[in-house]
Protein backbone atom coordinates (compact mmCIF):
# COMPACT_ATOMS: atom_id res chain seq x y z
CA UNK A 1 0.00 0.00 0.00
CA UNK A 2 2.59 2.32 0.98
CA UNK A 3 6.26 1.65 -0.94
CA UNK A 4 7.54 4.38 1.52
CA UNK A 5 10.90 3.74 -0.04
CA UNK A 6 10.00 5.41 -3.54
CA UNK A 7 6.83 7.57 -2.40
CA UNK A 8 8.11 9.84 0.67
CA UNK A 9 6.39 13.34 -0.31
CA UNK A 10 3.42 12.31 1.73
CA UNK A 11 0.74 13.85 -0.06
CA UNK A 12 -1.95 10.95 -0.39
CA UNK A 13 -5.05 10.85 1.89
CA UNK A 14 -4.12 7.81 3.95
CA UNK A 15 -7.48 7.18 4.03
CA UNK A 16 -8.31 6.67 0.81
CA UNK A 17 -5.12 5.00 -0.34
CA UNK A 18 -6.31 2.15 2.65
CA UNK A 19 -9.24 2.24 1.53
CA UNK A 20 -8.27 1.32 -2.12
CA UNK A 21 -6.16 -1.15 -1.01
CA UNK A 22 -8.35 -3.28 1.19
CA UNK A 23 -10.80 -3.18 -1.81
CA UNK A 24 -8.41 -4.29 -4.04
CA UNK A 25 -9.37 -7.81 -4.46
CA UNK A 26 -12.97 -7.24 -3.96
CA UNK A 27 -12.94 -5.65 -6.73
CA UNK A 28 -11.01 -7.88 -9.16
CA UNK A 29 -13.22 -10.85 -7.93
CA UNK A 30 -15.95 -8.54 -8.86
CA UNK A 31 -14.36 -7.66 -12.27
CA UNK A 32 -13.68 -11.89 -12.69
CA UNK A 33 -17.15 -13.23 -11.38
CA UNK A 34 -19.94 -10.38 -12.34
CA UNK A 35 -18.37 -9.05 -15.44
CA UNK A 36 -16.22 -11.95 -16.95
CA UNK A 37 -12.71 -10.55 -17.14
CA UNK A 38 -10.44 -12.37 -17.59
CA UNK A 39 -6.63 -11.84 -16.81
CA UNK A 40 -3.10 -13.40 -16.83
CA UNK A 41 -3.06 -15.45 -13.20
CA UNK A 42 0.80 -16.62 -14.31
CA UNK A 43 2.02 -13.34 -15.58
CA UNK A 44 2.38 -11.39 -12.23
CA UNK A 45 4.19 -7.87 -13.27
CA UNK A 46 5.99 -5.20 -11.41
CA UNK A 47 5.80 -1.52 -12.54
CA UNK A 48 7.07 1.29 -11.52
CA UNK A 49 7.29 2.46 -7.76
CA UNK A 50 6.52 -0.66 -6.49
CA UNK A 51 8.41 -2.76 -4.42
CA UNK A 52 7.77 -6.22 -5.25
CA UNK A 53 5.43 -7.83 -8.65
CA UNK A 54 2.34 -7.54 -7.93
CA UNK A 55 -0.28 -6.51 -11.00
CA UNK A 56 -2.25 -9.03 -13.16
CA UNK A 57 -2.72 -7.53 -16.60
CA UNK A 58 -6.06 -9.03 -18.55
CA UNK A 59 -5.72 -11.13 -21.79
CA UNK A 60 -5.59 -8.89 -24.16
CA UNK A 61 -2.78 -6.65 -22.48
CA UNK A 62 -5.18 -3.56 -22.20
CA UNK A 63 -7.88 -1.76 -20.17
CA UNK A 64 -10.49 -2.72 -22.55
CA UNK A 65 -10.43 -6.00 -21.41
CA UNK A 66 -12.50 -4.43 -18.51
CA UNK A 67 -14.42 -1.62 -20.34
CA UNK A 68 -15.81 -4.16 -23.12
CA UNK A 69 -17.46 -6.35 -20.30
CA UNK A 70 -18.35 -3.27 -18.30
CA UNK A 71 -19.90 -2.12 -21.59
CA UNK A 72 -22.03 -5.17 -22.19
CA UNK A 73 -22.91 -5.59 -18.86
CA UNK A 74 -24.80 -1.82 -19.18
CA UNK A 75 -26.75 -2.91 -22.13
CA UNK A 76 -28.06 -6.70 -20.34
CA UNK A 77 -29.59 -4.08 -17.47
CA UNK A 78 -30.75 -1.61 -19.73
CA UNK A 79 -28.45 1.43 -19.29
CA UNK A 80 -28.00 3.60 -22.13
CA UNK A 81 -24.59 5.11 -23.01
CA UNK A 82 -24.70 8.57 -24.63
CA UNK A 83 -21.94 8.78 -27.51
CA UNK A 84 -21.20 12.07 -28.59
CA UNK A 85 -22.28 14.09 -25.52
CA UNK A 86 -20.72 16.99 -24.40
CA UNK A 87 -21.10 18.48 -21.32
CA UNK A 88 -21.06 22.27 -21.45
CA UNK A 89 -22.37 23.00 -17.72
CA UNK A 90 -23.12 21.15 -14.44
CA UNK A 91 -26.23 22.49 -12.93
CA UNK A 92 -26.30 23.75 -9.33
CA UNK A 93 -28.94 26.59 -7.78
CA UNK A 94 -28.28 29.35 -5.50
CA UNK A 95 -28.54 26.99 -2.85
CA UNK A 96 -26.27 24.50 -3.94
CA UNK A 97 -27.60 21.79 -5.01
CA UNK A 98 -26.72 19.60 -8.40
CA UNK A 99 -29.84 19.47 -10.25
CA UNK A 100 -28.32 17.93 -13.72
CA UNK A 101 -26.42 18.52 -16.76
CA UNK A 102 -26.58 21.23 -19.71
CA UNK A 103 -25.22 19.26 -22.81
CA UNK A 104 -24.78 18.74 -26.50
CA UNK A 105 -26.15 16.03 -28.14
CA UNK A 106 -24.36 14.74 -31.47
CA UNK A 107 -20.95 16.93 -30.58
CA UNK A 108 -18.30 16.32 -33.13
CA UNK A 109 -14.82 16.51 -31.36
CA UNK A 110 -13.09 19.16 -31.10
CA UNK A 111 -16.38 21.52 -32.41
CA UNK A 112 -17.86 22.65 -28.63
CA UNK A 113 -20.22 24.15 -30.52
CA UNK A 114 -21.54 21.12 -32.50
CA UNK A 115 -24.39 19.33 -31.54
CA UNK A 116 -27.91 20.20 -30.04
CA UNK A 117 -28.45 21.57 -26.38
CA UNK A 118 -30.60 19.46 -24.08
CA UNK A 119 -31.11 19.46 -20.44
CA UNK A 120 -30.68 16.52 -18.70
CA UNK A 121 -32.06 16.49 -15.08
CA UNK A 122 -30.57 14.44 -12.42
CA UNK A 123 -33.23 12.20 -10.48
CA UNK A 124 -30.32 10.91 -7.94
CA UNK A 125 -27.19 12.54 -8.79
CA UNK A 126 -24.32 13.16 -11.14
CA UNK A 127 -21.01 11.56 -11.14
CA UNK A 128 -17.98 12.46 -12.25
CA UNK A 129 -15.65 10.52 -14.05
CA UNK A 130 -14.23 13.25 -17.03
CA UNK A 131 -10.35 11.83 -16.03
CA UNK A 132 -7.48 14.15 -16.46
CA UNK A 133 -6.39 16.99 -18.98
CA UNK A 134 -2.57 15.30 -20.73
CA UNK A 135 -3.80 16.18 -24.15
CA UNK A 136 -4.35 19.91 -23.39
CA UNK A 137 -1.34 21.58 -23.61
CA UNK A 138 -2.43 25.31 -22.98
CA UNK A 139 -4.00 24.18 -19.12
CA UNK A 140 -1.38 21.44 -18.33
CA UNK A 141 1.50 24.48 -19.02
CA UNK A 142 -0.80 26.88 -16.30
CA UNK A 143 -0.46 23.98 -13.95
CA UNK A 144 3.63 23.38 -15.17
CA UNK A 145 5.04 25.54 -17.36
CA UNK A 146 7.29 22.60 -18.31
CA UNK A 147 4.93 20.16 -19.96
CA UNK A 148 4.97 22.25 -23.18
CA UNK A 149 3.96 21.06 -26.68
CA UNK A 150 7.52 19.60 -27.28
CA UNK A 151 6.26 16.53 -25.16
CA UNK A 152 3.58 14.35 -26.46
CA UNK A 153 0.89 12.95 -24.17
CA UNK A 154 -0.17 9.10 -23.57
CA UNK A 155 -3.59 10.54 -23.74
CA UNK A 156 -6.57 10.22 -26.40
CA UNK A 157 -6.65 14.17 -27.65
CA UNK A 158 -10.11 14.50 -25.73
CA UNK A 159 -8.11 14.57 -22.27
CA UNK A 160 -8.77 18.11 -22.22
CA UNK A 161 -9.81 20.57 -19.10
CA UNK A 162 -13.62 21.73 -19.89
CA UNK A 163 -15.07 20.16 -16.63
CA UNK A 164 -12.01 20.70 -15.04
CA UNK A 165 -12.50 24.61 -15.37
CA UNK A 166 -17.03 23.87 -15.18
CA UNK A 167 -15.91 22.60 -11.79
CA UNK A 168 -13.70 25.50 -10.76
CA UNK A 169 -16.58 27.56 -12.10
CA UNK A 170 -19.72 26.45 -9.82
CA UNK A 171 -17.31 25.90 -5.99
CA UNK A 172 -16.02 22.96 -6.85
CA UNK A 173 -12.95 22.10 -4.17
CA UNK A 174 -9.73 20.90 -6.46
CA UNK A 175 -6.51 19.92 -5.09
CA UNK A 176 -3.09 19.38 -6.23
CA UNK A 177 -3.78 20.54 -9.86
CA UNK A 178 0.25 20.96 -10.56
CA UNK A 179 1.10 17.59 -10.19
CA UNK A 180 1.21 15.66 -13.71
CA UNK A 181 2.79 12.40 -14.17
CA UNK A 182 4.73 11.65 -17.07
CA UNK A 183 5.39 8.51 -18.60
CA UNK A 184 8.93 7.74 -18.61
CA UNK A 185 8.57 4.46 -20.69
CA UNK A 186 7.29 6.41 -24.17
CA UNK A 187 8.82 5.64 -27.25
CA UNK A 188 9.47 8.71 -29.62
CA UNK A 189 9.18 6.74 -33.21
CA UNK A 190 5.02 6.47 -32.35
CA UNK A 191 2.55 8.97 -31.26
CA UNK A 192 0.41 8.73 -28.12
CA UNK A 193 0.65 5.83 -26.55
CA UNK A 194 1.83 3.59 -28.59
CA UNK A 195 2.88 -0.10 -27.93
CA UNK A 196 6.78 0.81 -27.31
CA UNK A 197 6.68 1.16 -23.66
CA UNK A 198 4.95 -2.26 -23.06
CA UNK A 199 9.03 -3.56 -23.87
CA UNK A 200 10.69 -0.34 -22.59
CA UNK A 201 8.64 -1.29 -19.44
CA UNK A 202 7.69 -5.14 -19.06
CA UNK A 203 10.86 -6.48 -20.48
CA UNK A 204 13.47 -3.61 -20.31
CA UNK A 205 12.41 -2.11 -17.22
CA UNK A 206 11.66 -5.33 -15.21
CA UNK A 207 13.99 -7.96 -16.47
CA UNK A 208 17.08 -5.22 -19.06
CA UNK A 209 18.14 -2.19 -18.19
CA UNK A 210 17.85 1.48 -19.31
CA UNK A 211 20.90 2.89 -20.57
CA UNK A 212 22.53 6.12 -21.87
CA UNK A 213 24.45 7.30 -24.90
CA UNK A 214 27.28 6.49 -22.86
CA UNK A 215 26.40 3.29 -21.95
CA UNK A 216 25.76 3.78 -18.57
CA UNK A 217 22.64 2.75 -16.61
CA UNK A 218 21.50 6.19 -15.23
CA UNK A 219 18.71 5.28 -12.89
CA UNK A 220 16.33 2.39 -11.20
CA UNK A 221 14.56 0.75 -13.91
CA UNK A 222 11.79 0.61 -11.53
CA UNK A 223 11.27 3.33 -9.19
CA UNK A 224 8.70 5.32 -9.42
CA UNK A 225 6.97 7.28 -12.84
CA UNK A 226 8.51 10.56 -11.75
CA UNK A 227 12.12 9.68 -10.34
CA UNK A 228 12.34 7.61 -13.98
CA UNK A 229 11.31 10.18 -16.44
CA UNK A 230 13.13 12.97 -14.53
CA UNK A 231 15.81 10.91 -15.25
CA UNK A 232 15.58 10.81 -18.67
CA UNK A 233 14.84 14.56 -19.17
CA UNK A 234 18.17 15.11 -17.00
CA UNK A 235 20.47 13.23 -19.95
CA UNK A 236 17.92 14.64 -22.64
CA UNK A 237 19.44 18.34 -21.59
CA UNK A 238 23.14 17.03 -21.61
CA UNK A 239 22.45 14.91 -24.76
CA UNK A 240 22.57 11.81 -24.48
CA UNK A 241 19.69 9.54 -25.59
CA UNK A 242 18.07 6.91 -23.62
CA UNK A 243 17.82 3.36 -24.56
CA UNK A 244 15.24 0.41 -23.28
CA UNK A 245 17.71 -3.02 -23.75
CA UNK A 246 16.51 -6.87 -23.07
CA UNK A 247 17.58 -9.98 -24.15
CA UNK A 248 16.04 -12.94 -25.77
CA UNK A 249 15.69 -14.99 -22.76
CA UNK A 250 14.20 -11.89 -20.72
CA UNK A 251 11.50 -10.71 -23.63
CA UNK A 252 9.70 -14.11 -22.53
CA UNK A 253 6.82 -12.15 -19.76
CA UNK A 254 6.69 -9.48 -22.46
CA UNK A 255 5.38 -12.40 -25.41
CA UNK A 256 3.60 -14.15 -22.19
CA UNK A 257 1.85 -11.07 -21.15
CA UNK A 258 1.37 -9.26 -24.58
CA UNK A 259 0.84 -11.88 -27.50
CA UNK A 260 2.38 -10.93 -30.99
CA UNK A 261 3.32 -7.18 -29.51
CA UNK A 262 7.30 -7.66 -29.80
CA UNK A 263 6.61 -8.72 -33.82
CA UNK A 264 4.58 -5.72 -33.81
CA UNK A 265 7.38 -3.57 -32.84
CA UNK A 266 9.77 -4.66 -34.76
CA UNK A 267 7.63 -4.54 -38.21
CA UNK A 268 7.46 -0.80 -37.08
CA UNK A 269 10.71 0.02 -36.05
CA UNK A 270 9.78 0.97 -32.59
CA UNK A 271 11.75 -1.56 -31.40
CA UNK A 272 14.89 -2.74 -33.17
CA UNK A 273 17.08 -6.35 -33.19
CA UNK A 274 20.48 -7.21 -32.71
CA UNK A 275 22.30 -10.79 -33.38
CA UNK A 276 24.57 -9.88 -30.59
CA UNK A 277 25.62 -7.10 -28.03
CA UNK A 278 27.99 -5.51 -30.41
CA UNK A 279 25.75 -5.47 -33.11
CA UNK A 280 23.46 -3.40 -30.93
CA UNK A 281 26.42 -1.10 -29.65
CA UNK A 282 26.82 -0.20 -33.41
CA UNK A 283 23.19 0.48 -34.32
CA UNK A 284 22.68 2.76 -31.11
CA UNK A 285 26.40 4.39 -31.22
CA UNK A 286 27.20 3.26 -27.71
CA UNK A 287 30.42 2.69 -26.71
CA UNK A 288 30.57 -1.11 -27.03
CA UNK A 289 33.30 -0.99 -24.05
CA UNK A 290 31.08 1.18 -21.52
CA UNK A 291 27.87 -0.66 -22.46
CA UNK A 292 29.84 -4.51 -22.09
CA UNK A 293 30.89 -3.16 -19.17
CA UNK A 294 27.14 -2.11 -17.96
CA UNK A 295 25.85 -5.32 -18.89
CA UNK A 296 28.54 -7.57 -17.11
CA UNK A 297 28.13 -5.61 -13.93
CA UNK A 298 24.13 -5.71 -13.83
CA UNK A 299 24.76 -9.99 -14.35
CA UNK A 300 26.47 -10.18 -11.15
CA UNK A 301 23.54 -8.36 -9.82
CA UNK A 302 21.15 -10.90 -11.30
CA UNK A 303 23.42 -13.31 -10.20
CA UNK A 304 23.70 -12.27 -6.41
CA UNK A 305 19.58 -10.97 -6.78
CA UNK A 306 21.78 -7.06 -5.30
CA UNK A 307 22.01 -4.11 -7.32
CA UNK A 308 24.37 -1.93 -5.27
CA UNK A 309 24.55 0.53 -7.62
CA UNK A 310 20.90 1.34 -8.03
CA UNK A 311 19.00 -0.70 -5.51
CA UNK A 312 16.87 -2.53 -8.44
CA UNK A 313 14.49 -4.85 -7.35
CA UNK A 314 15.39 -8.32 -9.50
CA UNK A 315 12.83 -10.66 -10.44
CA UNK A 316 13.56 -14.58 -8.68
CA UNK A 317 12.93 -15.58 -12.65
CA UNK A 318 15.86 -13.25 -14.30
CA UNK A 319 18.63 -14.55 -16.11
CA UNK A 320 21.60 -13.02 -16.77
CA UNK A 321 21.56 -10.91 -20.09
CA UNK A 322 24.30 -13.00 -22.14
CA UNK A 323 22.55 -14.36 -25.01
CA UNK A 324 21.61 -12.70 -28.17
CA UNK A 325 19.02 -11.76 -29.95
CA UNK A 326 19.31 -7.94 -28.42
CA UNK A 327 16.61 -5.66 -28.37
CA UNK A 328 16.33 -2.09 -28.05
CA UNK A 329 13.85 0.66 -27.87
CA UNK A 330 14.36 4.19 -27.15
CA UNK A 331 12.59 6.06 -23.98
CA UNK A 332 10.54 9.28 -24.30
CA UNK A 333 8.64 11.02 -21.23
CA UNK A 334 5.02 11.33 -22.46
CA UNK A 335 2.50 13.22 -20.56
CA UNK A 336 0.28 10.65 -18.75
CA UNK A 337 -1.69 10.78 -15.85
CA UNK A 338 -3.28 13.91 -13.40
CA UNK A 339 -2.60 13.41 -9.88
CA UNK A 340 -4.65 15.87 -8.67
CA UNK A 341 -8.36 17.35 -9.18
CA UNK A 342 -11.67 17.44 -7.61
CA UNK A 343 -11.68 16.79 -3.43
CA UNK A 344 -13.83 13.97 -2.37
CA UNK A 345 -14.72 12.49 0.71
CA UNK A 346 -14.74 8.42 1.33
CA UNK A 347 -17.83 8.53 0.07
CA UNK A 348 -16.68 10.18 -3.53
CA UNK A 349 -18.95 13.37 -2.42
CA UNK A 350 -17.28 16.34 -4.13
CA UNK A 351 -16.47 19.00 -1.43
CA UNK A 352 -17.39 22.79 -1.93
CA UNK A 353 -14.49 25.46 -2.07
CA UNK A 354 -16.00 27.33 0.33
CA UNK A 355 -17.91 25.32 3.38
CA UNK A 356 -15.31 22.30 2.84
CA UNK A 357 -18.62 20.73 2.98
CA UNK A 358 -20.37 17.96 0.42
CA UNK A 359 -22.15 19.86 -2.49
CA UNK A 360 -25.34 17.41 -2.62
CA UNK A 361 -25.98 15.23 -5.58
CA UNK A 362 -22.61 15.38 -6.76
CA UNK A 363 -19.98 13.13 -6.55
CA UNK A 364 -16.38 12.36 -8.58
CA UNK A 365 -14.12 9.16 -8.82
CA UNK A 366 -11.45 8.68 -10.45
CA UNK A 367 -8.86 10.81 -12.30
CA UNK A 368 -10.96 13.40 -11.98
CA UNK A 369 -10.29 13.29 -8.49
CA UNK A 370 -7.64 14.23 -6.04
CA UNK A 371 -5.72 13.31 -2.99
CA UNK A 372 -5.67 9.41 -3.55
CA UNK A 373 -2.48 9.38 -5.59
CA UNK A 374 -0.28 11.95 -3.50
CA UNK A 375 3.17 13.29 -5.93
CA UNK A 376 3.11 10.30 -8.09
CA UNK A 377 0.87 7.63 -8.95
CA UNK A 378 1.96 3.79 -8.73
CA UNK A 379 1.89 2.41 -12.20
CA UNK A 380 -0.76 0.04 -12.64
CA UNK A 381 -2.91 1.57 -9.83
CA UNK A 382 -5.63 3.96 -11.91
CA UNK A 383 -7.63 0.95 -13.35
CA UNK A 384 -7.66 0.14 -9.28
CA UNK A 385 -8.60 3.64 -8.32
CA UNK A 386 -11.68 3.87 -11.04
CA UNK A 387 -13.06 0.52 -9.58
CA UNK A 388 -12.89 0.77 -6.05
CA UNK A 389 -14.30 4.85 -6.32
CA UNK A 390 -16.18 4.14 -9.25
CA UNK A 391 -18.52 1.80 -7.44
CA UNK A 392 -18.57 3.51 -3.93
CA UNK A 393 -20.17 6.85 -5.91
CA UNK A 394 -22.38 4.44 -7.70
CA UNK A 395 -23.72 2.65 -5.07
CA UNK A 396 -23.95 5.89 -2.70
CA UNK A 397 -25.92 8.22 -5.77
CA UNK A 398 -27.91 4.59 -6.09
CA UNK A 399 -29.12 5.21 -2.44
CA UNK A 400 -29.44 8.42 -2.94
Amino acid sequence: MSNRREVQVYMNDRKKVRLMAEHALSNYEWTVKELGVEYLPDAIGQEGGHSVPRYVTTTNGSGSGIVTKEIAMCEKLGVPIRKRCYVEHIIRTEEGEVLGLEVREGYRFPDAKSGKTKFIRATKGVVLCYGGFSADVTFRMHQDPKLDATLDTTNQPGATSELWRETAAIGCLQIQADWIQCGPWGNPKEKGMGIGWQFNQTAAAEYGVWVNTDGKRFVNELANRKVRADAIMVEQQAGRQCWALCNEPNVGPLKKQRPGFLERMLEQKIVEKYDTLEDLAKGTKIPYENLKATIDAFNEAVKSKNDPQLGRYINNDQVPMVDGPWYAGLCQPKVHHCMGGLLTDETCRVLDVRTDKPIKNLFAAGEATGGVHGAVRLGSVAILDCLVFGRIAGQQVAKN
